[in-house]
């Protein structure tokens, strides 16, 4: 299992970022340059309410609505995706579009990349031999809810 692989738009050099909105046809306002810089600083799959208090540290006056406008349009133009959350709302953002699955852990609310090719071979090979009508897939996604499983201590007592 692997549980890090890079981003698909690295986080670098602050200039670059506004050159990364306007390949995507998005304008670079400092704004978006900002949440687009958070996105990609924060750890994991965060909220965007994180990615709000992360900006408000440096622009106090970034709203909420403002970031949730921003990371739409990011989800729209490739720049990122949603992530679902256990009970299926996509409120998490996640900034590496890179072909991978996710596992959510319902014990710590924790979201982990998983990437398999050989996993992502057999869907393929599956849809392609039951065929969609109608229907072409172009990318999936697999979300897994579970619990991460911790190994007991060497000499801890059974009970």
């Amino acid at each position: 299992m692997s549980t890090s692989h890079p981003l698909a738009f690295p986080a670098s050099a602050p200039d670059s970022l506004p050159q990364r909105l306007a390949r995507v046809g998005l304008r670079a306002t400092r704004q978006r340059v900002l949440i687009l810089d958070g996105l990609l600083t924060l750890p994991g799959h965060p909220t965007a309410e994180q990615v709000h208090q992360h900006v408000t540290r440096q622009e106090p006056s970034i709203s909420l609505g403002t970031v949730y406008k921003a990371l739409d349009s990011f989800v729209a133009a490739g720049l990122t995706r949603r992530v679902a959350s256990a009970e299926g709302s996509s409120r998490r953002f996640d900034a590496d579009c890179t072909e991978h699955h996710h596992l959510f852990c319902t014990n710590t609310q924790e979201i982990i990349d998983y990437c398999d090719p050989q996993l992502d071979e057999l869907i393929r090979d599956f849809f392609a031999a039951k065929g969609l009508p109608n229907f072409q897939p172009h990318s999936f996604s697999l979300h897994i809810t579970g619990d991460k499983v911790t190994e007991p201590q060497a000499g801890a007592e059974e009970r």
